[in-house]
């Protein structure tokens, strides 16, 4: 067949189709294959250029009019020597002007490109077609992500367009080393990802794994953007509960993993960079204790160990404690007195746990006027009158809040799901050992199963309980608080560095 050729690629023969010479056989098939005048948004535009047929063809407002017409007067201004230069590197150079051009051979590559947004340039008695990118994405200006800020530091965050994403970072890291590799997955969408590493820090074989399995994407469409991708490269059993990769929106973030070793997977249309590999350890970090000073960050750090602790165990633990009647020091002693209520205790956390989800669900997809009467509205006329009217005891309310609360000290929206899904799964084992009056069996039970896939789990090769298992000292203790930056000297074991040090004494510096 005229024009087409077979590509070998890693799963064999790819059929594709070559540029001809001849103009209307090239915008033939773009039609066909574009769909031309079944989607309006498809714009062929023909001219003459020096005696010779042109076309540009393009998706509207995907380019930038501004620079397209540049480039056409440009195109205008030529001459027919011009078009018979020897090489279409020289056609560029002469004829174009423009920073962001690129020849091609492959006609259904360049028509690929189209749907990305650049626009291709086709001659007649050329037979290449010239790919130049004049696109103009709908964009929004950076700001501060709703779920990691800080009241000191950087207010910028990610926004849903790729190339402005790698900016934020480069504007962070003006390395040399730091690469940015590009590729497009998904058989539909084609969607633009961007691997991010450092070179001469991550490790060689982490890239090389993250590279491959980017590439090994079967889909027909990432849609989805982060959480698609995340679970294409991430290879995790559905019921872990725990995450095997960190998400953040922030630039600085981003720019300060990148430093330790760890690799970065973006998506365009998602705000989000997928961070790998982590630890339970890395969800317990938030940007906030580095904008303060180190005794506050260390404070507000163990604040959080034990709002999570809480969160995941206090409502089973009281839960237990009722049940076995442990006779508590002082007036702790009142909080485990009789029910006042016929439905049973188990029954009542059940309900509440399941209240408070509503209650998330209801504040979530509220529109934000409504948001703060509601949450007043749910969370204390509600469990008020809840009370009063006999169906809950005040003490199951009251730990089942605490437990609430204490999720949301999780910087990491992944992280806090998971520990309400342990909460969940610790009071179900309580309360069916309960059944057999050995409710302490099951509540030891759903802590040690739990954390057993916690030592046993692992991230791209790192064990997720770094730096419990394998154990390392300096690195745990580094974990417990917020260590001093100018004393930050190891990049953390966990991923392998190949430069394992941020400093080094003068005149030792790595060229």
């Amino acid at each position: 067949m005229a024009g087409v050729k077979y590509k070998v690629h890693g799963k064999g023969a790819v059929q594709t189709r070559e540029v001809s010479a001849n103009l209307e056989t090239n915008l033939s098939w773009v039609k066909r294959y574009l769909g031309y005048k079944e989607s309006f948004d498809i714009l062929i535009r023909e001219f003459d250029v020096a005696g010779h047929q042109c076309a540009l063809v393009c998706v509207d407002t995907f380019i930038d009019s501004t620079v397209l017409t540049l480039v056409m007067q440009q195109l205008q201004a030529m001459s027919s020597s011009d078009l018979e230069h020897p090489t279409m590197n020289g056609l560029l150079n002469q004829a174009i002007p423009y920073v962001e051009v690129a020849p091609t051979s492959e006609l259904d590559a360049a028509a690929n490109a189209v749907l990305a947004g650049p626009a291709m340039l086709l001659i007649d008695g050329v037979a290449h077609a010239v790919v130049v990118d004049v696109r103009k994405y709908p964009d929004r200006n950076p700001s501060e992500p709703s779920v990691e800020r800080v009241l000191r530091g950087p207010h910028d965050g990610f926004v849903e367009t790729l190339i402005y994403n790698t900016l934020l970072i480069r504007r962070r890291l003006r390395d040399p080393n730091l690469r940015i590799e590009s590729m497009q997955v998904g058989r539909r969408s084609k969607s633009d990802v961007a691997l991010i590493y450092i070179k001469d820090i991550a490790d060689e074989n982490l890239v090389r794994v993250i590279r491959q399995r980017l590439k090994a994407i079967e889909g027909d469409a990432l849609t989805m953007s982060e959480k698609a991708l995340q679970e294409w490269i991430v290879k995790k059993p559905w019921w872990n509960p725990f995450p095997n990769g960190k998400f953040t929106e922030r630039p600085d973030v981003s720019a300060e993993h990148l430093t330790e070793g760890h690799v970065l997977v973006m998506i365009d249309t998602s705000p989000n960079a997928l961070i790998v590999p982590v630890t339970f350890f890395s969800f317990l970090q938030s940007v906030e204790e580095y904008h303060e000073d180190v005794m506050i960050g260390t404070y507000l750090k163990w604040v959080r160990f034990l709002g999570l602790a809480a969160s995941w165990a206090l409502p089973p633990l009281w839960y237990v404690l009722y049940l076995t009647q442990v006779h508590l020091p002082g007036k702790l002693d009142l909080l485990i007195k009789p029910s006042n209520t016929a439905i049973p205790i188990f029954w009542q956390l059940v309900g509440l746990e399941v209240g408070v989800d509503l209650l998330r669900l209801a504040l979530t997809f509220s529109p934000d006027p409504l948001t703060q009467s509601m949450g007043f509205f749910g969370a204390v006329l509600l469990g008020d009158v809840a009370i009063k009217a006999g169906l809950i005891d005040a003490e199951a309310m009251v730990f089942v809040a605490v437990a609430a609360v204490g999720t949301f000290t999780a910087p990491d929206i992944d992280f806090g799901n998971a520990v309400r899904l342990l909460r969940g799964f610790l009071l179900l084992m309580t309360g069916t050992f309960s059944l057999a009056g050995v409710p302490w069996l099951g509540f030891v039970l759903g802590l040690a199963i739990p954390l057993a896939v916690l030592f046993t789990h692992t991230s791209f090769g790192a064990s997720y309980a770094w730096p419990l298992s394998p154990f390392d000292g300096r690195a745990f203790v580094a974990e417990l608080g917020r260590k001093p930056l100018d004393r930050k000297f190891y990049r953390p074991a966990l991923t392998h560095p190949q430069d394992p040090t941020h400093r080094r004494p003068p005149g030792k510096e790595k060229v």
